[in-house]
C-alpha cells in the first residue's frame, strides 16, 4: 500500500466538492456497465471490511477510486482484502484521510 500526504482544501473546500461531483458525473459515462459494477463491488467489500466516516466512488478521467474516509480496520479480514485488491492489480493508496483503492480503466 502506497502513502499519499494530502492537504485539505480548508476554505475552498465547497468549491472542491462541487467541482469533484460535477467531474464525477460527467466521467460516469466513460465507463461500461461491467465497470461500474466492479467499482461497485470494491465498494462493497471495503464496506464490509472497514468501519468509516464516509464511502463513495469516483469516476475520474483514467480510473475509478473508491474511497473510504475515516477507515478503521474491523479485524483481520481489512488486510485481506487489501491484499486481494493488490493482487488483482487495484492501486490501493492511504492518505491521512483514508483509503482509495484506484481501479485504471484498462485493467478494470
Amino acid at each position: 500500500m502506497k502513502e499519499l500526504d494530502t492537504k485539505e482544501a480548508g476554505q475552498f473546500a465547497r468549491a472542491a466538492v462541487l467541482d469533484a461531483q460535477r467531474r464525477n458525473t460527467n466521467n460516469k459515462s466513460l465507463y461500461t456497465p461491467e465497470q461500474i459494477r466492479k467499482a461497485l463491488s470494491v465498494r462493497d467489500l471495503l464496506d464490509t471490511a472497514f468501519s468509516y466516516n464516509s464511502l463513495y466512488i469516483n469516476y475520474r478521467k483514467k480510473f475509478i477510486a473508491v474511497k473510504v474516509e475515516g477507515a478503521r480496520s474491523r479485524d483481520s479480514m481489512s488486510k485481506r482484502v487489501i491484499e486481494l485488491f493488490e493482487q488483482l492489480g487495484y492501486g490501493v493508496v492511504s492518505t491521512q484521510q483514508g483509503i482509495i483503492v484506484r481501479l485504471d480503466s484498462a485493467a478494470v
